[in-house]
């Protein structure tokens, strides 16, 4: 499918306004440093954001920052209307377990039960596959078929658009985020319910929950008081191009505020969107077939901060930036809501950090390396052909970046001199120099050891 350009920017300076909603039970001094810290990143986030914390039933904090509006200097409306991105998800994932539970599909169907043309691959593929990211169905993104470019699709012609793709690998067997795979979630949505992917959505989630400002949406729908869009590369900020809606459908194609997500997300913990038993099934880590289990379940990341265990979503679209973090311990959600498409991940950052605060975690507890040290760490580490992670040298800090992933560059913070975290993911990562001399890279996620990487080409390869 066609991508739009990625966004440029004009970048103006932004002073920032506050409007506070309510504050009961926050101490005066986390919400003062939360404001201090979302003044002090916004600028090379976006023009503007919206900021929520709630605890239980409590709204502990709900501020506007900047601008939605940069040419008319308007400032930011804490109730203003976001593309939420990938944040779709979990609500695609929610109308597919809803109908689960109402007998209608079943986790281990196949794909092609629901779409019978869809080409049949080298494994089946199923829908807990699907919702799980563990497919192996390429993300159409990375996919060029410019003989079914178009402006505007129907969700079978968007399909079309990447069911020829070879899958990746055998279903099961690896997570791999892919946008395609929630695509064709929301056409079996269609297919099963005799509705649109929009109607259902109304009918089931949007009305029960009582959404009045969240919808599948069209860029220019004058009913919704849309936060205008911007796009950040090389340090400027210009005017988004909004991709069209039907480009991400239920990968990622619906709008909200705030106020509606919290809302949503507290209806959905009451048991009034589907039972208990099957909300706790999606927000479990998917064990994948060699017994280890992934970071994603039915339309959920499963993460930690600080050792603190997080479900989770983000969502990152043209124009706009998104995330929504639960800490089921403390019942505590946090929502930010950022109105410009950035290529790094600082709005994923200043989340982790204002939680961070909302907890009374110190936002470092990191030791300082020499740059001689680190900088014996800089190279291509290779997993296998396919995947890969470069560390590089930005002045006296170390950066991951893993392009397969689709991740940036991103700072690593060192705990002792041979391990390393970001704040951005919960990967860690440990640089062992091997007797040879060669050196060595161990990756850890939530359930221990993930990979082994060898330095392929390092900076003294270069010298």
């Amino acid at each position: 499918m066609r991508l739009l350009p990625q966004l440029l920017l004009v970048c103006c300076t932004c002073f920032y306004s506050r409007v506070a909603l309510t504050q009961k039970n926050l101490s005066r001094s986390i919400e003062k440093d939360i404001d201090q810290l979302v003044e002090q990143r916004l600028p090379d986030i976006a023009p503007g954001a919206v900021i929520l914390l709630a605890q239980g039933d409590r709204i502990l904090y709900h501020k506007a920052f900047g601008y939605e509006n940069t040419t008319t200097k308007t400032k930011m409306d804490k109730d203003g209307i976001f593309r939420i991105g990938s944040i779709t998800k979990p609500f695609t994932a929610l109308a597919i377990l809803q109908l689960v539970q109402e007998n209608k599909l079943k986790l281990q169907d196949t794909l092609q039960q629901y779409i019978p043309d869809f080409p049949v691959k080298k494994y089946p593929v199923t829908i807990a596959q699907l919702l799980t990211h563990t497919s192996g169905i390429k993300n159409y993104f990375e996919i060029e078929n410019p003989a079914l470019e178009k402006d505007h699709y129907t969700p079978r012609e968007g399909i079309s658009y990447f069911q020829d793709a070879p899958l990746q690998f055998q279903p099961g067997s690896r997570y791999q985020y892919s946008n395609s795979n929630y695509y064709l979630l929301g056409y079996i949505i269609e297919q099963v319910s005799g509705m649109s992917y929009n109607d259902f959505l109304q009918m089931h989630i949007f009305n029960v929950a009582g959404l009045q400002h969240t919808s599948y949406g069209s860029v220019a729908s004058p009913a919704l008081h849309l936060v205008k869009g911007y796009s950040k590369l090389n340090g400027r900020i210009e005017d988004a191009e909004l991709e069209e809606i039907t480009s991400i459908y239920a990968a990622g194609g619906l709008l909200s505020n705030a106020g509606d997500l919290l809302r949503w997300h507290r209806v959905l913990y009451d048991g009034k969107l589907i039972s208990n038993g099957w909300l706790n099934k999606a927000t479990q880590s998917y064990r994948l077939s060699d017994g280890k289990q992934s970071e994603y379940g039915y339309g959920w990341f499963i993460s930690d901060i600080d050792g603190t265990k997080t479900i989770e979503h983000s969502g990152s679209t043209d124009g706009y930036q998104s995330d929504l973090v639960y800490i089921p311990d403390r019942t505590l959600r946090i929502i930010t809501l950022f109105n410009c498409y950035e290529t790094d991940r600082d709005w994923i950052l200043l989340t982790n950090d204002i939680a961070r605060l909302a907890m009374g975690k110190s936002l470092d507890h990191s030791i300082r390396l020499s740059k001689e040290m680190l900088q014996q760490y800089v190279g291509i580490y290779k997993h296998n052909e396919e995947w890969q992670m470069i560390f590089t040298m930005k002045g006296s800090d170390l950066y991951v970046r893993c392009p397969k992933a689709g991740i940036p560059d991103i700072k690593l913070y060192a705990t002792n001199e041979n391990y390393f975290y970001t704040k951005e993911t919960p990967i860690k990562f440990e640089l062992l120099k091997q007797p040879d001399g060669s050196m060595l890279l161990v990756t850890y996620n939530n359930s221990g050891k993930d990979a082994e990487w060898k330095r392929v080409e390092g900076s003294q390869d270069k010298q």
